[in-house]
């Protein structure tokens, strides 16, 4: 076997094979004494088919297949001893022609798309600045109203407020405003006020007597949502499509969240025993904000540190033709009219992913299981932060790391996150970070 390489330009190679008969004739037959000891033909004893009929039946097959496991086998050496780094896979030349089933020696040529070389520069002249929200009076008494609500008791009341969960029996009404015949009913039916996107129909509700009546239109309230006409109604969503009538809503039972008392009970319950006094309450209330803002100031940093980076490097030349070629021949249901509307994007990751290997190979970044478990740990803690929960049991975050390692899937996505976290500490801790405090709506105007 002899392999060489041709330099078509700086992201573009061919590696000629020259593959001769003793490179896989040992394999060949090697395989065809395995199937002969196998193989069950009429009038032979199993193992004793003649030779001359098993290499006639199955001599072709298993030659291509073995010359296929030689080119596979000798590229990948060639790639890996050489240390190229090759973007998709080799594509055979389509000028090379080759007769593997009549001939025993033949030269095969591969197209191989190699990554651009370039610098990357990872210190203290690099700037990126990291924006730190503030803690405002309002998301505190937001959070606080929300846990009270959380700790809080269900009372029965006799008049209808915002965020109370009305229950009742709904019926549809016809053009004067009596109950339609044979129109739609359902019984303890559910409204919430607080959702209804109409102000004019949430008004009807406010301040209802249990046991009274409001009139009200279902599709103006909820903006004609289908799916919370549906649920209301308690019908399919195809049997309400288009309705628009005016429906009567019945007050059976009011229902409102009484907010837990600012105490010593409330204070243990929300944050354990060691929290007995409003001021250590406020002060988890407050990190516990700042926590779930800190996730919002590391995407955005994450942002544009990798602009930083990204402009840094420029536009790098790739190998288009090659990896078009590639990326149509590794899905055939791929639209070329949409590859080329897409390419530029995906070039774009491209060079974030080359970005990110040269730090791994300059920082020498590696990965254990711990690491593994560590991202399956701040992966639920950032799921739960959503819903006010920070203090989990140590138990159940080791738990739910231990079952997400099992699944492939989920071990592989672990894996990228956890890498991409590692190589973004490492480009935080090289290069220089401009801190700027700024309010919540300072920051989301960033995003505009």
């Amino acid at each position: 076997m002899n392999i060489s390489k041709q330099v078509v330009d700086d992201v573009n190679i061919v590696l000629s094979l020259e593959i001769e008969k003793a490179d896989y004739v040992e394999a060949v037959e090697k395989e065809l004494k395995k199937i002969r000891k196998r193989v069950q033909m009429p009038g032979f004893r199993p193992g004793m088919v003649p030779e001359g009929l098993v290499r006639k039946q199955y001599g072709t097959s298993v030659k291509v297949e073995e010359v296929n496991k030689v080119i596979s086998d000798s590229l990948f050496s060639y790639i890996r001893d050489n240390k190229l780094n090759v973007l998709g896979e080799p594509m055979a030349d389509e000028t090379s022609q080759v007769d593997i089933v009549n001939d025993d020696n033949f030269t095969l040529k591969f197209n191989v798309a190699v990554a651009p070389e370039f610098e990357l520069k990872l210190d203290k002249t690099v700037k990126v600045p990291y924006y730190t929200i503030k803690v405002e009076d309002k998301m505190m008494n937001d959070q606080i109203e929300g846990m009270r609500r959380q700790y809080g008791s269900t009372v029965q009341v006799d008049d209808v407020e915002e965020n109370d969960v009305v229950k009742g029996d709904i019926a549809e009404l016809d053009e004067n405003g009596n109950i339609k015949e044979g129109g739609i009913v359902a019984s303890n039916a559910t409204i919430l006020p607080r959702y209804m996107q109409s102000e004019d129909e949430k008004k009807k509700f406010i301040g209802a007597k249990k046991l009274t009546s409001v009139d009200f239109n279902p599709a103006a309230a909820y903006n004609n949502n289908q799916s919370e006409i549906a649920s209301l109604l308690q019908k399919p969503q195809a049997e309400i499509a288009g309705i628009t009538a005016n429906f009567r809503f019945t007050i059976s039972e009011i229902s409102r969240r009484q907010l837990a008392e600012m105490n010593e009970e409330f204070f243990k319950s929300a944050y354990g025993e060691e929290c007995t006094t409003e001021e250590a309450f406020k002060a988890k209330v407050s990190d516990t904000i700042a926590a779930q803002l800190a996730t919002n100031s590391e995407y955005k940093f994450n942002l544009d540190a990798k602009d930083a980076l990204m402009k840094q490097v420029g536009t790098l030349k790739f190998p288009e033709e090659t990896l078009k070629k590639w990326l149509l021949a590794k899905d055939e249901k791929r639209d070329e009219k949409k590859l080329d509307e897409d390419f530029p994007h995906m070039m774009e990751d491209l060079t974030w992913q080359l970005i990110e290997e040269k730090v791994v190979s300059a920082k020498e970044i590696k990965l254990n299981d711990d690491d593994l478990k560590n991202e399956a740990r701040e992966m639920l803690k950032a799921q739960m932060m959503q819903y006010g929960m920070s203090d989990l049991p140590e138990e159940y975050m080791n738990s739910y790391a231990e079952s997400m390692l099992k699944d492939d899937k989920q071990r592989g996505q672990l894996r990228d996150g956890a890498l991409a976290r590692k190589v973004m500490a490492e480009i935080k801790s090289a290069v220089s970070i401009t801190k700027k405090e700024v309010t919540l709506e300072k920051f989301q105007e960033m995003f505009k």
